[in-house]
């Protein structure tokens, strides 16, 4: 599902932009309403979220402009202006909600959720591919029945060929739509993403499900068939070698459909099987706490996420590691301390307001707890203080619905990201972009 956010905030616009992939939605931001009424009027978009006060073309012009040219297209108007007339004038000229400043991501979102369900049929909403179903509000994937757990960028992907399905689909297409980059005709990003997105499904440990997105995508004629392999064991950590990466992209090459770009391709199937070697010793050495559901271990787009939660490291209100905590923190630090990735520790709460002598604000615990962490990873643990960086999100970044206590306790956690090279740093997310909204 694709979403158009038209904000000439900078920072605000990163992290709406941020948030909004983080639940699998791809992501086009603007800056002025010039941009954005030609680019609404001429790309395919399910939702777009405008703001009012824009350079160029003012946002009441172009949705007066989006109503002629797509009167159903599902507008969201994000602004500063609260007054009654404000709201009054843009739902009569034909936007579909208007939320004010400053808002709650979470709510946004459920606004988005609910703009969709109303603006398409069911058939729509729910993509089916023989016994392949993609629901586009829950964000989820099932295969027979059963649940199919993908990346960010491999569900908008799947999602995109299968809204497709019937059409001719180019690289062209699929590269413009889910990277949203402009088409290189030498770039054999597709391919090569197609072909390792498959055998990751094997590393999640869905058994035969491995060739789930494999075989939609060879049913939906976009590529005649897909080198990936199913690995002799699914019990190997790494069964997609980077040597296989290799051989993948040659045998692309060998069939007319891409140019070869094999360092490139080794770089990253390395630094994968990097990350999922360390994944597999930090699921050892912290089988205790995994199983007693005190850690937990994923993967996003930047990289591996280490989930410390709140009822086995911190008391309720605190900032204080527990000293119980503590050997299971230098565990984790024994295996981070050889290597060289960046850090990234992020504080995050569920969305009840607390107010304590000590903690005046969510945002005030979840920093604190961040920072406390980071302390400890400079002070107890030796670490470079270049390789880290802190954050505190409040309850802006949740994992699980805070309307059930079990929920809200998932949600109470501080999480340890490790990051890929490609994405350390420059992708972090900063909490003046999270306090910006």
């Amino acid at each position: 599902m694709r979403i158009l956010v038209v904000e000439d905030d900078g920072a605000l616009a990163k992290f709406v932009k941020q948030g909004l992939e983080t639940e699998h939605y791809a992501v086009d931001v603007l800056a002025d309403g010039e941009q954005a009424r030609a680019a609404a009027a001429e790309l395919d978009y399910d939702v777009v979220i405008l703001d009012l006060n824009l350079p160029r073309l003012d946002g009441v012009s172009v949705l007066r402009s989006l109503r002629l040219k797509k009167p159903s297209l599902p507008v969201l108007v994000l602004t500063h202006r609260s007054r009654v007339e404000d709201r009054v004038q843009c739902l009569d000229m034909g936007a579909d909600d208007y939320l004010p400043k400053p808002f709650s991501f979470t709510e946004l979102s459920a606004r988005i959720r609910a703009l969709v369900r109303r603006s398409h049929l069911p058939s729509e909403s729910i993509l089916v591919i023989d016994d392949l179903q993609l629901d586009r509000v829950e964000r989820r994937v099932e295969r027979a029945g059963c649940r199919i757990e993908l990346t960010t960028k491999e569900f908008v992907l799947l999602e995109y060929l299968m809204r497709n399905a019937g059409r001719r689909v180019t690289r062209a297409m699929i590269i413009e739509h889910v990277w949203n980059l402009t088409f290189d005709t030498t770039t054999n990003v597709v391919d090569v993403y197609i072909n390792y997105a498959s055998a990751q499904v094997d590393q999640r440990k869905v058994g035969k499900l491995a060739l789930a997105i494999q075989v939609a995508f060879q049913e939906l004629g976009v590529f005649p068939a897909s080198t990936a392999r199913v690995p002799v064991d699914t019990s190997e950590p790494m069964p997609f070698s980077s040597v296989q990466a290799i051989a993948n992209a040659k045998r692309n090459t060998e069939l007319g459909r891409t140019v070869p770009s094999p360092q490139g391709t080794l770089d990253a199937a390395s630094e994968e099987a990097d990350l999922f070697a360390l994944q597999d010793e930090l699921q050892k050495t912290l089988k205790k706490e995994i199983d007693l559901r005190e850690v937990a271990l994923r993967r996003e787009t930047d990289g591996l996420v280490i989930s410390l939660r709140e009822f086995g490291f911190f008391s309720s209100g605190s900032a204080a590691v527990k000293p119980a905590a503590l050997p299971a923190l230098d565990r984790i630090a024994s295996l981070l301390a050889v290597r060289t990735c960046d850090l990234r520790v992020e504080g995050h709460t569920d969305n009840v307001p607390i107010h304590t002598p000590q903690m005046a604000s969510n945002w005030e615990l979840s920093t604190a707890r961040a920072t406390e962490l980071t302390r400890l990873l400079v002070a107890r643990y030796r670490f470079s203080p270049q390789r880290l960086s802190a954050a505190g999100y409040a309850e802006y970044h949740p994992i699980a619905s805070n309307s059930t206590e079990q929920g809200r306790a998932l949600n109470r956690r501080v999480d340890l990201v490790i990051l890929k090279k490609t994405n350390q740093m420059a992708q972090s997310r900063t909490l003046a972009q999270a306090t910006s909204q």
